[in-house]
């Protein structure tokens, strides 16, 4: 598969991912599944925009977790496991955005190259 094929599967797992981390992140095993989840996940994509697209709709709905609802209250509290839940996220938006560059395709290394030259004469 292409790596701009599946930016939007990345995309839509990322977003489910941290929809269900944030609504479990209050029980124990929550918190522990969605974050052992997170970074296996984000361990097992390849570098680059695939893995970056996993990590942004990972953090879209944990932002908005955060944030106050028109109702008043938050999804995510500020007690310990919401904290913890906030810097994890962090954590994996972080080392995708950390490892973007190294799944750039580098140009071969000529410095060794002894092929054929053309000498000046």
């Amino acid at each position: 598969m292409r790596p701009l094929a599946a930016v939007p599967a990345a995309l839509l797992v990322g977003a489910v991912s941290g929809a269900a981390g944030t609504l479990l992140h209050q029980q124990w095993w929550g918190l522990a599944l969605a974050m052992g989840t997170g970074l296996v996940v984000l361990a097992w994509l390849p570098p680059g925009v695939v893995r970056l697209a996993f990590a942004l709709g990972w953090w879209v709905p944990v932002a908005r977790g955060a944030l106050e609802r028109p109702a008043g209250g938050f999804l995510i509290s500020a007690d310990t496991a919401g904290w913890s839940f906030l810097a994890g996220s962090a954590v994996l938006l972080l080392a995708a955005l950390a490892t973007v560059a190294s799944g750039r395709r580098r140009p071969a290394d000529r410095s060794g190259d002894h092929g054929v030259r053309r000498t000046a004469t």
